[in-house]
């Protein structure tokens, strides 16, 4: 009998090697480490230089919304003429329609169906409707065309600001910083999560992260609109909506990076923030609204959650809810989106290891 007869029976009787996870150090030596995240970091970079610079550095109006009025007296069709003059000019810096009295631009605006309105006035100047609050780079951009567009016409305007941003919310920015801000605090307690504890290993720990999150999401949004409403008083009132909103942003950001991380593993860090910072914040409206953002901007910002919680704030502050369906919608479907990943992913690599 040989020495390898006798070990065998024990060997089989401790059953086989329990499964180890490895580690990317336990894969890859320590220089491809430092060099691999050198790079990954390098290129995070470059494209947080990109995309901010792409999108701000010539922010040009395009198909802002207004509403065109004649006053009583004045021929029939003026209203439409300058509407095609509007349409006419280079560029298409705005997108003009005929209203029928100044209670329907009025109304329009409310409803956030146009962002602006003219009205040609019979003697005197005319009247330029802006509403800074829906934007208040689209109420600039609109008195610098209708500037230029006078001109050439040599009419002249007035100003009238029909929905004004708050005394203590400089240029609408308010809204903007507080939504990141909430953002932040979402990606970055999921990335915590994932890099001190992990992706959970079964569907008790994936609820706990979950039940986590919604503690803190709850908190941050109220404590965000806190902030916002009493401390500095940016916004009068609205503390409730505004923390159910906070909290939807929150949640949906960080449920979110917690899927990614629970089907990427460390992958899910950068993704979240090439997805919320160097894509989401750009695109979201604050600054700039979509109307003076580049096509690929506007086209996205709504629907990354820095750009739902800024348009969700503005419809809440200044517009009494109207437009706040599409940002709600565009938060679910993040944090089903995540909730989906966590326990679909947790599930099956529970499954993996007992097969």
């Amino acid at each position: 009998m040989t020495i390898t007869d006798v070990d065998a029976p024990a060997a089989d009787a401790a059953g086989p090697e329990p499964h180890r996870s490895t580690s990317p150090t336990d894969r890859y030596s320590t220089r491809q480490l430092l060099i691999a995240v050198t790079v990954g970091v390098l290129l995070l970079q470059l494209g947080f230089i990109t995309s901010y610079v792409a999108a701000f550095h010539q922010p040009t109006p395009r198909d802002i919304p207004i509403a065109v009025v004649a006053e009583p007296g004045l021929p029939a069709g003026v209203d439409q003429q300058v509407v095609d003059r509007l349409n006419g000019i280079d560029g298409h810096p705005v997108s003009a329609r005929v209203a029928a009295n100044t209670y329907e631009v009025r109304t329009l605006i409310a409803d956030r169906q146009v962002m602006g309105g003219y009205v040609v006035a019979g003697s005197g100047p005319d009247t330029l409707i802006t509403a800074s609050a829906a934007g208040s780079s689209a109420a600039t951009a609109l008195e610098g065309t209708f500037t230029a567009a006078g001109a050439t016409t040599g009419r002249t305007f007035v100003v009238r600001d029909e929905k004004p941003v708050g005394m203590h919310d400089n240029r609408g920015l308010s809204g903007f910083y507080l939504s990141i801000g909430w953002v932040v605090g979402g990606y970055l307690l999921a990335a915590a999560i994932g890099l001190v504890i992990g992706a959970p290993r079964t569907l008790r720990e994936a609820g706990v992260h979950t039940a986590l999150m919604a503690g803190y999401a709850a908190a941050s949004g109220f404590l965000g609109a806190l902030i916002a409403t009493q401390l500095l008083g940016t916004f009068t009132g609205h503390l409730l909506p505004l923390s159910l909103l906070g909290a939807g942003v929150v949640f949906g950001t960080g449920m979110f990076t917690m899927g990614l991380r629970a089907a990427l593993g460390i992958l899910a860090v950068p993704l979240a923030i090439l997805l919320f910072v160097v894509l989401g914040n750009p695109s979201a409206g604050g600054a700039f609204g979509s109307n003076v953002l580049p096509t690929f901007y506007a086209a996205i910002g709504r629907w990354i959650t820095p750009g739902a919680g800024t348009e969700g704030v503005r419809s809440i502050v200044y517009f009494h809810g109207t437009g706040a369906g599409q940002p709600i919608g565009t938060l679910l479907l993040y944090a089903a989106v995540g909730l989906a990943l966590v326990f679909g992913c947790t599930a099956r690599h529970r499954a993996r290891r007992a097969g």
